[in-house]
């Protein structure tokens, strides 16, 4: 590539301004801007990946390029004037980190043959690169002792509005403002405007110089803007967040402005965000599927900041009214979350919760549904299982009616399993009353669910605190729960001799036919089981939370006060764990 004088000396200039080439003579600085050769990278683009072979090194004209993993640390960024890859060339291994550019950046290539031979022979650029390895030394040591998990993380956003709005900057400050502490007021808002007048290279280097001053930039589109000027500065986003408050209206200008973007943003599916303030979950644009919907703004600022929040609630029958105690303390102490999943009986207690049902309104449906649980048992021939289920399913109609798991305010998930194929079945839309009739139907007591030519049981059986069904959703710290016994405090008696429980003959015969041994037995057999694969779940979550329940039985739903007010104090046990994992 023949470059022009001009462009010689400036590219002497700025190698000269680079700490690794400091005081060296004129005639070397030429010799390397003869030779050096430029890359663009384009945003959200590899300059190089881990594992690779290293064969040049990178010096950062312009631009901004983010290192994986470096020193314990997953977000680390490079500007201009710094180096990359030296280290691997001289020590002659593969790149030990990934470079990917955030923004459009420059970048000057050098070869490392040349390198590795100027470094032989000049004496001063041999003490230069031993010094920056020095410093890069230093640096890795300062950042794995660093305890901030903040650090280091950028973000760009962009906010378009999709309805007519006079106030939209207003709005946006307002946002960053209330939910600041999410992002421990690291955030800032801009106008689009600012930019008129920049080229592609004027703006990565503003965005440059304010994104080392604000990790979190949000820009936002202005009045005097027009909505489809400088595409290039949007593009170079991690987020473009649509603001849209009355969906039933505008709908074909919002179709407009969304087709404009999704033809010029790469990934688009994977950028785009929808905020309905409204809350509406009923959308009328065809591009819906590819924007990802957000219908509180809490969530919307851990998502901007990967710190959305995940609570999976663990099954085990009666024991899984203990969540109630825990989310009367979760919500006292102003801990929310973003995604909920729950197995067996915690997925109805999940669902309610996904429906905004404050603890008290949950506890009294439990009194009103479940404080007489033996009238919601119908026994029949056990030749499929001991109880028709008829009793529950009808409870569940009256708690959910027709509502649909995807109208739910929070996104929720529960599971099923697949007798004929042993595979799990998700269940994140539908309706409610058929994903819970499936979700509890604990083989041997109640029958297997017929969804089409799928027979389901209780997913518990399998994923008993199903964090992974809320994980693939993006929640990003999960907190799971588990009301299931994981060590027996004495021995579990399966058969009781009458002259020792003291009860009366029909007592005896009542309580014996109402949970009969046989059914004893198989429900032990599942809990064993279900227990080595919590066991295995463990590591999986950010906090594993085991309440100890274990003076309660699987059918002991006569006594939801009990375990309720137990289960409060089991998460006043576990609070401050909980509040320094989502401080």
């Amino acid at each position: 590539m023949k470059r022009t004088e001009q462009e010689r000396q400036a590219i002497q200039k700025f190698l000269k301004s680079v700490d690794l080439f400091k005081k060296l003579s004129p005639s070397v600085l030429l010799r390397l801007a003869n030779n050096v050769q430029e890359k663009l990278v384009r945003s959200h683009e590899a300059l190089y990946y881990k594992g690779e072979s290293s064969e040049s090194i990178y010096i950062v004209r312009y631009g901004e390029i983010l290192l994986e993993n470096v020193a314990g640390q997953s977000h680390v960024y490079v500007g201009s004037g710094q180096v990359l890859a030296e280290n691997s060339l001289i020590s002659s291994s593969n790149h030990s980190t990934s470079a990917i550019a955030v923004i459009d950046s420059l970048v000057y290539v050098l070869n490392g043959k040349l390198f590795l031979q100027l470094a032989s022979q000049e004496k001063v650029f041999a003490q230069n690169i031993i010094q920056m390895m020095g410093s890069r030394m230093r640096e890795n040591l300062n950042r794995s002792s660093h305890k901030d998990s903040f650090v280091g993380l950028r973000r760009l956003c962009v906010h378009v509005p999709l309805e007519p709005e006079y106030h939209f900057g207003e709005k946006v400050k307002s946002f960053i403002d209330e939910y600041g502490e999410v992002t421990k007021k690291l955030s800032s808002a801009i106008p689009i405007s600012t930019f008129k007048g920049m080229d592609p290279t004027q703006i990565s280097e503003y965005l440059t110089n304010l994104r080392n001053k604000t990790p979190l930039l949000h820009i936002y589109f202005d009045e005097s803007t027009s909505r489809m000027d400088l595409h290039y500065l949007v593009v170079q986003s991690d987020f473009i967040v649509f603001w849209e408050d009355e969906p039933e209206k505008f709908y074909k200008e919002k179709e407009e402005i969304i087709h404009f973007w999704k033809s010029r943003i790469r990934n688009f599916e994977g950028r785009a965000i929808r905020m309905m303030e409204s809350g509406v979950r009923k959308s009328y644009l065809p591009q819906d599927q590819s924007l990802k919907n957000f219908y509180q703004k809490d969530t919307l600022a851990r998502y901007l900041v990967s710190k959305t929040r995940g609570l999976a609630l663990g099954g085990g029958g009666a024991r899984a009214l203990a969540h109630v105690g825990l989310l009367k303390v979760l919500h006292r102490e102003g801990i929310h979350f973003d995604f909920v999943s729950g197995a067996s009986m915690g997925a109805v207690i999940a669902a309610l919760y996904a429906r905004k049902n404050s603890p008290e309104e949950i506890e009294e449906m439990i009194k009103n549904f479940f404080g007489g649980l033996e009238s919601a048992f119908d026994p029949t021939l056990p030749v499929v299982a001991f109880f028709k289920g008829k009793r529950m399913k009808r409870m569940l109609k009256k708690a959910f009616g027709d509502q649909r798991i995807e109208e739910l305010p929070l996104p929720f998930a529960t599971s099923a399993v697949d007798l004929q194929t042993g595979k799990e079945h998700i269940f994140d839309q539908g309706p409610i009353t058929e994903a819970l009739t499936s979700a509890m139907s604990l083989p041997g007591a109640f029958p297997p669910y017929r969804l089409g030519e799928k027979l389901l049981v209780d997913g518990g059986m399998i994923n008993n605190v199903p964090e992974n069904l809320i994980r693939s959703k993006g929640a990003d710290v999960v907190m799971g729960i588990n009301v299931s016994p994981m060590q027996e405090i004495v021995p579990v008696k399966l058969f009781e001799d009458r002259n020792t429980t003291e009860k009366g003959f029909f007592r005896y015969i009542w309580d014996t036919l109402k949970y009969p041994p046989i059914l004893q037995i198989m429900t032990r057999t599942i809990t064993l089981e279900g227990r080595e694969i919590t066991r295995l779940k463990r590591p999986k979550l950010d906090l594993f939370v085991h309440f100890h329940l274990e003076e309660f039985q699987l059918f002991d739903f006569a006594r939801y006060q009990e375990i309720i007010d137990k289960g409060e104090q089991e998460a006043e046990a576990n609070l401050a764990e909980i509040k320094q994992l989502f401080s």
